[in-house]
């Protein structure tokens, strides 16, 4: 099920946009469940949980770019794409992370291809989660936003791109539930995500832009390079 809002104030629209994803749907075995907007400000009192947004630019008291990055300030993932009459709006719409846009009126063929394109994202958006009982209470972490996990005296620290969770636990168990394609271990006491790598040497990895810095074992160099220059393709 794709969670979708359309965000429109032309009833015709709206009904062309519905109508193209129940067929596009139908032809692709796919379920969009589907919420009306007819303007922004009602759509962003309840806008988190969407998996794909609608936006027309040209909307009654709040323009559609302006609600888009009030979106993004809640939601920095779901798949956004621009309806308009001018392709001059949607292309400022790329300064919001949206996926793409639409002209109206909008004809399926190009509605067809990009519904491609957005399932693609989708389904990298509709990611596995871990579900983390940490010392504050359950927690489900996107496994993609995961840095690395640390232990230090049964301690479990999983570090995520915005927070730092504590669990009580072995780093072997930690390990068992980790994708070992996306996880390994590279010291005694870290396990690091290898997508979060953007650099590295015989002595350290360095993970995201701000380059976190964890060594390298001697005993665990040669398998976690080999997993690095795989995953990059090198």
């Amino acid at each position: 099920m794709i969670k979708t809002a359309i965000v429109e104030d032309e009833e015709p629209a709206f009904q062309t946009l519905k109508e193209y994803l129940e067929k596009f749907g139908k032809e692709n075995n796919v379920e969009f469940s589907i919420t009306h907007y007819s303007e922004g400000l009602s759509f962003l009192e309840e806008c988190e949980g969407y998996d794909l947004v609608f936006m027309d630019i040209e909307l009654p008291n709040l323009n559609g770019m302006d609600i888009a990055t009030k979106l993004r300030e809640k939601d920095a993932r779901v798949a956004l794409i621009f309806v308009t009459n001018m392709v001059q709006y949607a292309i400022r719409g790329y300064s919001v992370d949206a996926i793409d846009y639409v002209l109206k009126p909008i004809q399926y063929n190009r509605f067809y291809s990009l519904m491609m394109k957005v399932s693609r994202v989708i389904s990298a958006n509709q990611e596995r989660e871990l579900v983390l009982k940490t010392t504050a209470g359950v927690k489900k972490i996107p496994l993609s936003t995961l840095l690395y996990v640390q232990i230090t005296d049964h301690l479990l620290i999983y570090k995520t791109e915005t927070e730092e969770l504590e669990a009580w636990g072995s780093l072997a168990n930690a390990e068992k539930e980790l994708p070992a394609e996306m996880f390994c271990r590279c010291n005694n006491s870290t396990i690091i995500n290898l997508k979060q790598v953007t650099s590295f040497d015989k002595e350290f990895v360095y993970l995201t832009k701000s380059r976190i810095e964890i060594s390298v074992s001697r005993s665990k160099r040669k398998g976690v390079l080999q997993l690095l220059n795989a995953q990059m393709g090198i």
